[in-house]
């Protein structure tokens, strides 16, 4: 049993790895088909590869626009505050007070200095 066996085997690798044996192609523009196919196939990964790297791009730069908006409108919040604080500090009638607080005056004519 064995050694049929082992003639079954090497027949069967004879069959497959002998050099000798002439492939017959029934279609006789096989070889280049599959390499259009193959190349074919490397191009539509290679595509799908560069979309799906567009897509990731757009994906990080759409959050760095979300993340620039939300700092931009914070800022302007923080900049309408310092203005409303500037506009208050600067009040007439809050330095008015403060002068009075101080013991301030308005100046005497010889004390102002007229600039060219």
């Amino acid at each position: 049993m064995l050694s049929n066996l082992t003639f079954r085997l090497t027949t069967l690798s004879h069959f497959f790895f002998n050099k000798n044996r002439r492939l017959s192609h029934p279609w006789k523009w096989g070889q280049p088909m599959v390499m259009i196919l193959a190349v074919l196939t490397a191009m539509v990964l290679l595509f799908s590869v560069y979309a799906a790297v567009a897509e990731f791009q757009l994906i990080d730069q759409n959050y760095k626009i979300s993340r620039a908006k939300e700092t931009q409108k914070q800022y302007l919040e923080l900049n309408r505050k310092l203005k409303i604080e500037h506009s208050n500090l600067t009040a007439i009638a809050r330095l008015e007070q403060l002068a009075e607080k101080y013991g301030m005056a308005a100046p005497l004519p010889q004390q102002v200095v007229q600039l060219p």
